[in-house]
């Protein structure tokens, strides 16, 4: 497991303290019995008082790290701010990292404020001196405790980052109001750049075109904004297409789609087999089409490929937003900042699986361009998938292009 931290070595090897030894997560009992009689106590003092919380006779600052995590597990909005789940999403988390992915309690620190410290600092940006004083801690046990749970959601992120269904039989709800012509489409794809702290020697390697030392992230969602493959780890003066290359042809979980079925892609990608890309030379990004509309089959092709494809930049949106380190991810080895990126993309999914109630998606789903329902079709969904299943991607997008155009008139 990999806990570069910045910290001497020294300091380090307080990790094998005894004091610090593994319990089982039954023994956080006495870790719940000591913070509930600590939060019972500031509640009591507050009903006899008349007072809201944070005028209780035990000041918030005053608490202990668990103490501060029940604080705001008691009440959905100052969880939902501190650890950006809601309090069930937040206790269903822990119980699948305890139960299946190696979560552990220990002397110092229970396993429910570890996920605290981890959430609080993925969601609002904390620095480990921030946390180590909210929480009471050392910096080296911070540090120490962000790796364990950090490895616990890398495990956890390979049994979610996947599709719900790899076969994709079903074609999606919002592609039905235009069916058949995108019935092939299962998700989109696209890469975005999250900001990474590197060292001096590296610099020139990780700057992207945009002047910022980034990893060049590439993912696919599906339409309903879960992402179904990440891979991190790529340096942000790499191009789009290469990131793509290695992904698709040299991944070991490779998302290339079945028979039939098609990832969308944008301009900077090559039109191949399984992803569809737009009609080059022609308009392409929704702010490209003024009044006039699209005045080409090539360019009605575009709108609603473009419509389409914006899920996942919609997608980037809602994980940047929510998970506040990603705007800029403290100074670790990048192998640890890969894996922040990955638990992060994880937690994303993880929201959307427990129907967590979350503003920023609603928000990005209202941002979103809907297509009204393109024409009277009189195609049978039959004889579409026999007219297309057998030809090359190429030829898929001119019969599409050419019957949008049609279906429009």
């Amino acid at each position: 497991m990999d806990t570069t931290c910045t910290m001497s070595s020294s300091e380090t090897s307080s990790y094998t303290s005894e004091s610090d030894s593994d319990l089982s997560d039954d023994s956080s009992t006495w870790w719940d019995m000591g913070a509930t009689i600590g939060v019972a106590a500031a509640v009591a003092a507050t009903r006899s008082s008349g007072c809201a919380v944070k005028d209780a006779r035990l000041p918030l600052q005053e608490l202990t790290g668990r103490q501060w995590v029940d604080v705001n597990l008691a009440d959905s909005k100052k969880c939902y701010k501190n650890f950006r789940l809601h309090p069930p999403a937040f206790h269903a988390l822990h119980s699948t990292l305890v139960a299946n992915h190696g979560l552990k309690s220990t002397m110092q620190c229970d396993s429910i404020e570890a996920l605290g410290m981890f959430l609080w600092s993925c969601g609002t940006r904390q620095s480990q001196r921030q946390i180590a004083d909210r929480f009471g801690l050392s910096t080296d046990t911070v540090c120490r405790k962000f790796g364990e749970v950090l490895e616990a959601m890398v495990s956890f992120a390979d049994t979610i980052i996947r599709p719900r269904d790899s076969s994709f039989r079903m074609v999606h709800p919002r592609l039905l109001r235009f069916s058949p012509f995108f019935d092939g489409c299962i998700g989109a794809i696209d890469g975005t750049h999250i900001p990474v702290s590197v060292v001096e020697q590296a610099h020139d390697d990780f700057i992207n075109r945009k002047g910022f030392t980034s990893q060049n992230v590439l993912a696919v969602c599906d339409m309903d904004m879960r992402f179904t493959f990440v891979a991190t780890g790529k340096k942000g003066a790499t191009h789009d297409m290469a990131v793509f290359r290695e992904a698709v042809d040299t991944a070991e979980h490779s998302p290339h789609p079945p028979p039939g079925k098609y990832y969308l892609v944008d301009s900077g990608y090559t039109l191949r087999e399984g992803y569809m890309a737009p009609y080059r030379k022609a308009r392409y990004h929704l702010k490209e089409f003024d009044a006039k509309g699209h005045e080409s089959v090539s360019e009605v092709f575009n709108y609603h490929h473009s419509c389409l494809r914006n899920i996942v930049e919609r997608s980037f949106g809602v994980l940047k937003n929510k998970w506040q380190i990603l705007k800029g991810i403290p100074f670790y080895s990048m192998e640890k900042q890969s894996k922040i990126i990955v638990a992060c993309f994880a937690l994303h999914n993880f929201a959307l699986d427990n129907n967590e109630p979350d503003m920023d998606m609603d928000e990005m789903f209202g941002q979103g361009t809907y297509l009204e329902r393109v024409g009277e079709q009189n195609i049978k969904m039959s004889d579409w998938l026999e007219l297309t299943s057998n030809d090359d991607i190429a030829t898929v997008r001119d019969w599409i292009a050419t019957a949008l155009t049609l279906a429009m008139r």
